[in-house]
C-alpha cells in the first residue's frame, strides 16, 4: 500500500521538476547510487555557494528480495565550493557542505549483524536526519554535467514497534543506513537548463 504511494509521489516530484520556473535552476538531472536513484535540481552558484535537492527511491533490500517495495528519500543541501580547477574544457568544482535528510524508508535490521537473506520484519520507518555532502563536479562545454559524491546522514529511524500491536508505542533508534551508505558513491548526470 504506502510502495504504490511513494513509487506515485516521486512521480509527480520528478514529472514536475521542468515546470518550475526557468531562472530558478541552473541544472536538473539523474541520481544513481547503490542506495537509489531519482531526481536532483542544482541551484546556481553565486559567490561560491550553491544549493542542490535530491528525491529518490531508497532501494535497500529490494535488490537481495528481503522486501518488494522501496523506500523514499529527500536531501536538501548548502554546497560551499571549496576549489576549482581548469583543464581543458573540463572545469573540476570541489565542494563539501550540510545539509538535511527525511523519508519513509528501511534500515539496517536492528539484531541480525549482517544478514542478506532474512526478511525484513516491519522496519519502514521515518529517518530525519542532518547530513553532511562532498563531492566533485565535472562541467564540460555542453550542457551535461557529471557529479560525484558522497553523502553522510546521522539521524534518528522512528518505526513502529514490531512487539506492540499499537503504534503510539514507536521505537526510536540511530539510523544505521545513514553512516553505512556513507562511502557508497552517487553518480549524478546534470543537464544545464
Amino acid at each position: 500500500m504506502y510502495g504504490k504511494k511513494l513509487h506515485t509521489l516521486l512521480l509527480v516530484l520528478i514529472l514536475s521538476l521542468p515546470a518550475l520556473p526557468s531562472g530558478a535552476q541552473e541544472s536538473i538531472g539523474l541520481y544513481n547510487s547503490v542506495k537509489g536513484f531519482g531526481a536532483t535540481v542544482r541551484f546556481p552558484e553565486r559567490d561560491g555557494i550553491f544549493h542542490t535537492a535530491v528525491a529518490y527511491l531508497d532501494i535497500y533490500g529490494v535488490p537481495t528480495s528481503r522486501c518488494s517495495y522501496p523506500g523514499i528519500r529527500f536531501n536538501a543541501s548548502r554546497q560551499y565550493v571549496l576549489s576549482k580547477r581548469v583543464n581543458g574544457d573540463v572545469t573540476m568544482t570541489f565542494y563539501a557542505g550540510p545539509g538535511v535528510t527525511v523519508g519513509y524508508v528501511r534500515d539496517h535490521d536492528k539484531g541480525r549483524g549482517i544478514d542478506f537473506v532474512s526478511l525484513f520484519g516491519n522496519t519502514e520507518g521515518f529517518a530525519l536526519a542532518i547530513s553532511g555532502d562532498g563531492g566533485c563536479r565535472f562541467d564540460f562545454d555542453g550542457p551535461v554535467s557529471l557529479d560525484l559524491s558522497f553523502t553522510a546522514d546521522l539521524g534518528i529511524h522512528i518505526r513502529r514497534n514490531e512487539m506492540e500491536w499499537s503504534y503510539f508505542s514507536p521505537n526510536v533508534s540511530i539510523f544505521n543506513n545513514g553512516l553505512i551508505q556513507a562511502l557508497y558513491p552517487q553518480l549524478t548526470i546534470l543537464f544545464r537548463l
